[in-house]
């Protein structure tokens, strides 16, 4: 792919760390934390197919580093991780099949996060992020793949902020988004997107955001590159205890290919977070839905998405704690149409549920111990698109802090 933009941003990074600055007469305040996780997973169905289930074993070490520098009016914050991932059948691999310790890899999770209050009114910020997986979930919010292509996607995005008053603010953001796959026929992919954010705040704790999104997604291939529009208005609300956010807005996508019809509908958005003591301890409760389509669609499959998603969670003492969490998405497809169990051909749709619980153990605040086990199953109208997995989850997480200074 052309990488002529990704360069100019990148030079944008360098650009602004060299003008990003410390200064040293107000106390600036250093963060390092070495890092290092080793985790194991044991999933039943890793393919997530519907007849030829394969148990895998995945193995993962992650060592890291976060370093963050803050004065009264900058912050830079810096996390990168190195994710070796190695696979292991647990059972026999079928003849026509490789075995999945072939798919070993090292990836990485890099994390930038920069801001700066140039006066009293305007904060400027660059937000990045690089990440080499084979986790599907990571190529877009609302992905309903279950494939494990080699890929990276790394995102840049600066930003800007002026306060014209108490009352009223104006936001401004640009996002690249670029998507490669290492080696593989899927496609690749570059979205541009700018955001305008208009925001009223009635009080310092309650706002009304009028935004506005235009983007630009582009692939390599044979999928239809397209433009989008939307427009959304979001109240947001927050207390010492309680936050909420509630959007809706309407979104229009203009496909290239004249042999593609447009697509548009509502969005929405409802973010509900909570928290109190109980027993003096610390308790939690999210609940979240999201409706929109998925931004990206090889080979033109789009759909619109509506995601539930409801998360809770107890400090059972100072060491020991446990959330629960439950997710259901509701997958509409646009085009992508195929056969029934019956022989029907029906239009795509599908109904993906996730059920998980987590205890975790804190030996010190820099050690702990976590085990998660769950259940993911997929139900689909369309034949071969259905899977159960039941997966567990242990990992051994080290992060030490050498002191602010």
């Amino acid at each position: 792919m052309n990488h002529s933009i990704i360069q100019v941003a990148v030079g944008s990074v360098i650009s602004f760390l060299l003008w990003y600055p410390v200064q040293t007469h107000a106390g600036p305040r250093a963060t390092i934390i070495p890092k290092i996780s080793a985790s194991y997973e044991y999933d039943t169905n890793f393919f997530a197919s519907e007849e030829d289930e394969r148990p895998v074993s995945t193995y993962l070490f992650q060592p890291g580093i976060e370093l963050g520098i803050e004065t009264p009016k900058s912050l830079l914050n810096l996390d990168f991780t190195l994710d070796l991932y190695y696979y292991n059948d647990e059972e026999s691999v079928p003849p026509d099949q490789r075995a999945v310790s072939k798919g070993d890899f090292t990836g990485y999770t890099g994390l930038l996060e920069a801001k700066h209050q140039t006066f009293d009114r305007l904060l400027l910020g660059f937000d990045g992020s690089s990440i080499k997986t084979r986790e599907p979930a990571f190529s877009d919010p609302l992905s309903n793949a279950v494939d494990r292509d080699l890929y990276t996607i790394t995102q840049l995005s600066p930003l800007a902020r002026y306060d014209f008053g108490p009352k009223f603010s104006v936001g401004l953001r640009y996002r690249y988004t670029e998507i490669n796959f290492d080696p593989s026929d899927r496609e690749d992919s570059i979205g541009n997107r700018g955001i305008l954010d208009l925001i009223y705040n009635f009080t310092p704790r309650t706002s009304l955001d009028l935004e506005y999104q235009y983007w630009t997604r582009n692939y390599d291939l044979d999928t239809s590159d397209y433009t989008a529009n939307q427009i959304k208005l979001i109240f947001r609300r927050r207390s010492k205890n309680f936050t909420l956010a509630a959007g809706a807005g309407y979104q229009n996508r203009d496909f290239d290919d004249s042999d593609l019809d447009d697509i548009e509908g509502f969005t929405y958005n409802l973010d509900l977070e909570g928290k109190a003591l109980l027993a003096n301890r610390r308790s939690y409760i999210a609940f979240n839905i999201d409706q929109n389509f998925n931004d990206y669609g090889p080979e033109n499959e789009y759909f619109m998405g509506t995601r539930f998603t409801l998360t809770a969670g107890h400090d059972f003492s100072k060491k020991l704690s446990g959330n629960i969490e439950a997710f259901y998405q509701i997958s509409k497809y646009e085009d992508t149409t195929g056969l029934t169990p019956s022989g029907d051909t029906k239009r795509r749709k599908d109904g993906t549920f996730i059920i998980s619980g987590t205890i975790d153990y804190a030996f010190a605040r820099w050690l702990s111990l976590n085990g998660t086990a769950g259940f993911e199953t997929r139900d689909s109208n369309l034949a071969g698109f259905d899977y159960d997995n039941t997966f567990v989850i242990v990992s051994l997480d080290f992060a030490y802090s050498l002191g602010k200074r």
